[in-house]
């Protein structure tokens, strides 16, 4: 293990070495030096409304992009608005920029929009309306960029909407990329349809919304028209760019940068998704079972209305219209009951053949909103497509590693995060050769001693076999089993097992790391097959007699920092720095290392969200099934003398919200605003039985 430690080690500094090796160069009016782009152009701060493009050397404007379809029914295709950040330089025909592109629905405000929907099944709605596609505008004119600068008003930035408790608006993200503004990249940021500013209707996860936010790149290579007013009247061109565009962003912003890429749009060289789904099944539900991130079926129709911006609207006929959207959303989603089925094949492109983007796959592997099994299916579908991709694992949970809220920055090896990604966009939108190509497959953060390491290592056909502590059957009850990961932590995973779990044991006398996709096969069989989502869930615990370092993200569900030289990560003249931080780690006797969840009444339900169809026939009482768990993917060591544990339970993975089920009545539910039909119809009142001569888990090592 140590020998492999610094072989990985080494090439992960000669990788640093190849970057600081390289000489000064200049890049089609960009200055590159060891390997990064340098800063070109003095800051200017946008962020008042006294602000003016006159005299500045980075331009700020925004622009109206006409997409294809009418999905707010107005007769015209709908205009989406983006943010435009330009060096002067590049708008006057100095060079061309490359562009970074944020598509991130969040950041024109949120919370603004809370739609109290119908009871379930009273609407109906004619999906097909939304891809209606209507003649192009003609334009009275043009408008050049440098004229479209001169007139731009910081309020198309600079705003403030009420009702926004996490006042996510233009202002609070403009400045996230000012790092790369500096140093001659162009910085172009979009909401999408039925945000603030632009026209249409939010449809979370939707084709629509992915071949709106596509729209925008084909205005950048020149395929596509945009205008320089919100009324579409004066076309405006981005003649600017050089064509070469790179996509990041967390969350949301991660599988929007993802679905774009399954799309094979000329000009995308390379995205940098941070926790971003990869499958919205996935991310909703897990083989066959809700995943519990919310108390009711709409998860895509809550993140839907969170996003709508452009509501509260007058127009009552497209508040009728929206409304009746999300209610056959919710209804879609309802129907399937956590099964994978025709709505969720309508949002997945896992199985795109057009995958061509190069790929920095980033990744908390304590994320707990969205699961590392995201950045695991992502990697797949871009591999199989032939594309260049490496992954970032850190310890930490659902952030970015240069978190532009906190203004914090983390050292990698020797370079910070913003350093890598200046090495990865240099080298894919620049054509810089920096030695980035030879950057291992994986850069892991260890959860020893949180130093970062350079792995090619990832299922690699070794394994270690789990099994069961006693031969015999073991029957789980899931009365007052924990449903919270919270609960289960502190309660249920004390070392033995008790009648709402099973617990196996393995005594570990050398350093073993899993590495990959832990398996867990078991042989249950279950009387209780008349309720619904009956859930069986495993977890993999490392256990020691002594508190030992851990990451532990808590109920928060993100890790304490501490600040290692403050202001100390310098950003480029006239822009703010970063604090330099480092990730705490906490003493616990227990970390999960994985865990996972799937429905007793799908079997068949295996690692690919495809393969979680509704059974053409029920399960039966009393009779045995194979199952098998895909937990969370995993990059973790388990010390010497320390001990794993496998807990079988009914529950895991679920947030606290789960607790609605246990305390309040129907009556009370309707009081809160839910309706009890409408919720995940989860229970206590059921037991299952595990063959333990037939089971075991696999788990994959290096």
């Amino acid at each position: 293990m140590n020998s492999m430690k610094s072989r990985i080690g080494i090439c992960l500094v000669l990788l640093l070495l190849l970057a600081v090796g390289c000489a000064p160069a200049e890049t089609a009016g960009m200055v590159v030096e060891n390997g990064m782009a340098q800063p070109i152009a003095r800051y200017t701060d946008a962020q008042n409304l006294d602000y003016t493009n006159e005299g500045s050397e980075l331009l700020r404007f925004a622009v109206y992009v006409e997409t294809d379809y009418d999905t707010d029914l107005d007769g015209k295709p709908d205009l989406i608005k983006a943010m435009v950040q330009v060096p002067r330089a590049a708008a006057e025909g100095a060079y061309r920029a490359p562009v970074i592109y944020e598509a991130r629905p969040y950041i024109a405000g949120m919370y603004t929009y809370n739609p109290t929907l119908p009871a379930a099944g009273t609407y109906e709605f004619d999906e097909s309306v939304l891809y209606t596609r209507p003649e192009k505008r003609v334009p009275k004119g043009t408008v050049s960029t440098l004229e479209l600068a001169s007139r731009a008003r910081p309020e198309d930035w600079y705003y403030h909407l009420e009702n926004d408790p996490f006042d996510q608006q233009y202002l609070g993200n403009l400045t996230a990329y000012d790092y790369f503004l500096v140093r001659g990249f162009a910085v172009v940021q979009a909401a999408g349809p039925g945000t603030w500013g632009s026209e249409g209707i939010e449809c979370c996860a939707s084709d629509l919304e992915a071949k709106a936010f596509a729209c925008v790149i084909e205005w950048l290579t020149g395929k596509r028209s945009a205008y320089g007013d919100p009324a579409g009247e004066y076309r405006v061109e981005a003649d600017w760019c050089s064509g070469k565009i790179g996509m990041t962003g967390r969350s949301y912003a991660g599988a929007l940068a993802f679905e774009l890429a399954s799309m094979g749009l000329e000009g995308l060289e390379t995205i940098v998704p941070v926790a971003g789904p990869a499958s919205w099944y996935d991310y909703a539900n897990a083989q066959g079972v809700p995943s519990g991130l919310l108390s009711r079926y709409d998860a895509i129709a809550d993140l839907s209305a969170m996003c709508a911006s452009r509501f509260p609207v007058r127009e009552e006929g497209l508040k009728d219209h929206y409304e009746r959207y999300l209610a056959w959303v919710r209804d879609r989603q309802a129907a399937l009951q956590g099964d994978y089925g025709s709505f969720w094949a309508e949002r997945d492109v896992l199985g795109s053949p057009d995958f061509r983007a190069s790929a920095l796959i980033v990744q908390g592997l304590n994320d707990e909103t969205v699961h590392p099994r995201q950045f695991a299916l992502m990697r797949d579908a871009l591999l199989r497509c032939g594309c260049e991709v490496r992954c970032l694992l850190h310890q930490n949970g659902h952030v970015t590693p240069a978190n532009e809220q906190t203004e914090t920055d983390i050292l990698i090896g020797e370079h910070t995060y913003t350093e890598w990604l200046n090495l990865w966009f240099t080298h894919f939108l620049l054509g810089e050769e920096n030695g980035i190509s030879r950057m291992p497959e994986f850069t892991v953060q260890s959860n020893v001693d949180g130093s970062f390491f350079g792995t090619d290592r990832w299922m690699t056909g070794n394994t270690l076999r789990l099994v069961p502590d006693a031969a015999g059957e073991y029957t789980v009850s899931a009365a007052g089993a924990r449903m919270s990961n919270t609960g289960l932590l502190s309660g249920t995973f004390d070392g033995s097992s008790g009648e709402d779990r099973l617990v196996w044991t393995m005594d570990v006398k050398e350093d073993t790391t899993v590495c990959g996709v832990p398996e867990v096969r078991l042989r249950v069989k279950t009387p209780d097959t008349d309720k619904n989502v009956l859930m069986l869930g495993a977890v993999l615990v490392d256990r020691a007699e002594e508190p030992f370092p851990c990451f532990d993200v808590g109920s928060v569900g993100v890790l304490e920092q501490q600040t290692i030289r403050e202001g100390g990560v310098d950003r480029g003249e006239g822009v703010k720095p970063y604090d330099l931080v480092a990730w705490k780690q906490a003493e616990r006797d227990r970390k999960v290392i994985a865990y996972g969840v799937m429905d007793l009444r799908n079997p068949e339900a295996g690692y690919l969200p495809s393969t979680a169809v509704k059974r053409e026939e029920d399960i039966a009482a009393d009779t045995w099934y194979d199952y098998t768990l895909y937990l969370q993917p995993a990059y973790y060591t388990v010390p010497a003398g320390h001990r794993l544990e496998l807990y079988i339970v009914p529950f895991c993975g679920f947030s606290d919200d789960a607790a609605v089920y246990d305390s309040f009545s129907a009556a009370e539910l309707a009081e809160m605003g839910l309706r009890a039909e409408e919720m995940v119809p989860l229970t206590r009142d059921y037991r299952f039985t595990v063959d333990q001569g037939s089971s075991l888990a696999i788990l994959p090592v290096s």
